[in-house]
């Protein structure tokens, strides 16, 4: 009984930290999360390599071309739009124990 205590103590911990660590795995690997992580890594990117241009975003928008690409469009407000696309690829964290998604944009 002890064992059986201490196992699930530590499987439950493990759970937590893991959580802890990678967000929550089961939203960032379904298709939902692939679609707002596009969205956030584009959006991340535009600001950062355009800076004085981020109050000019008017609206974005993602289209989910495969379950492992998108494209991302940014719309300014003088009509201008910058695209992104993006691609979704297994990567593992935690020393090679935790299998995740990783969402990586590239503007066009």
């Amino acid at each position: 009984m002890k064992k059986l205590v201490l196992a699930l103590t530590i499987m439950s911990l493990s759970q937590f930290a893991f959580a802890k660590g990678g967000g929550n795995l089961v939203f960032k690997n379904s298709q939902a999360g692939f679609v707002s992580e596009s969205l956030e890594e584009s959006l991340e990117h535009f600001v950062r390599v355009n800076p004085a241009m981020k109050d000019m975003v008017q609206n974005a928008t993602v289209v989910s071309q495969t379950p492992d690409d998108s494209v991302v469009t940014i719309s300014m407000d003088d009509g201008s739009a910058i695209t992104y696309t993006c691609v979704r690829f297994d990567d593992w964290s935690k020393g090679g124990t935790v299998l995740k998604k990783e969402v990586v944009c590239r503007a066009q």
